[in-house]
């Protein structure tokens, strides 16, 4: 798998292929504080292209898949010597993503976050928010 780095502006953190990914530079903050959006978008090079959907309406398939990838990773990073602190950092980032799909839910009209998206002529956009990610993720 490739790194590659995109020259701002680009839109969204990351986007991935199978071989290639491409990050904007602000992801390699120094305190690897945004190292989560890089392990995600790396998830997706590793399985989530070979767990795909195949329309967007079934988007939530692939982030799913790959949200619950990147949170093991990140727990096994953090692990240290104790497995307990891994276990621990995968329940909080989970407990995090719950929250935030509480807060999706009640931002967003109903037919945003139903599980299959019917996007139809609509701008994706309008509907993109933490629904598919964390309810893949919660399946």
């Amino acid at each position: 798998m490739t790194c590659s780095f995109c020259r701002p502006p680009f839109l969204k953190g990351g986007m991935e292929n199978p071989c290639l990914t491409f990050v904007t530079p602000t992801l390699l903050a120094g305190d690897k504080s945004l190292a989560d959006a890089v392990a995600h978008e790396v998830s997706h090079s590793w399985s989530g292209n070979l767990v795909t959907n195949k329309t967007w309406g079934h988007f939530w398939l692939n982030e799913g898949w790959t949200t619950w990838l990147q949170r093991k990773i990140m727990s096994h990073q953090r692990v240290c010597s104790d497995p307990k602190i891994g276990s621990g950092i995968y329940g909080l980032d989970a407990l995090g993503g719950w929250k935030h799909l509480q807060d999706d839910i009640a931002l967003h009209s109903e037919e945003d976050t139903v599980m299959v998206l019917t996007l139809g002529d609509g701008d994706p956009d309008d509907s993109y928010s933490s629904v598919p990610y964390e309810k893949g993720f919660n399946l």
